[in-house]
């Protein structure tokens, strides 16, 4: 006995699709080939809350100092007459090139404002900085 055309062609339909075929109603369709992934093993609870615990403190700091780093951003701005981006980019290379984090570097910028002058050595870098970043 010969099959019909049509299930024919959903044979080879199914053999290209490279799916194995199961009886759903009155027509057959394609099951995944790959069975489903195990679930990743997960670290242990102790490892995990460590993480989290180091990682709620860095947000913790970011958090904290982004004022300030903002603030130091602004009076750079108004200072030295330039832009955010300038200014940000003088704060950075000012910490890389000092070696002192960026808060730090920005705390004592926005303390120059009342309490006197920033050190020596902050202040050349960031008049350096400053001075070579071109306009934007």
């Amino acid at each position: 006995m010969r099959r019909s055309r049509q299930a024919s062609n959903d044979s080879y339909l199914l053999r290209l699709e490279g799916g194995h075929r199961r009886r759903t109603g009155q027509r057959f369709s394609p099951c995944p080939a790959v069975p489903p992934r195990a679930p990743a093993p997960t670290p242990p609870p102790e490892a995990e809350v460590e993480k989290l615990r180091r990682e709620n403190a860095q947000l913790h700091e970011a958090l904290t100092s982004r004022p300030v780093v903002d603030q130091a951003r602004g009076i750079l701005m108004a200072v030295g007459a330039c832009g955010p981006e300038r200014a940000w980019e003088a704060l950075v290379t000012t910490s890389q090139r000092t070696n002192i984090k960026l808060r730090r570097v920005a705390e004592m910028v926005v303390a120059s404002t009342t309490e006197g002058q920033v050190p020596q050595p902050v202040a050349a870098q960031l008049r350096r900085s400053l001075e070579r970043q071109p306009s934007r």
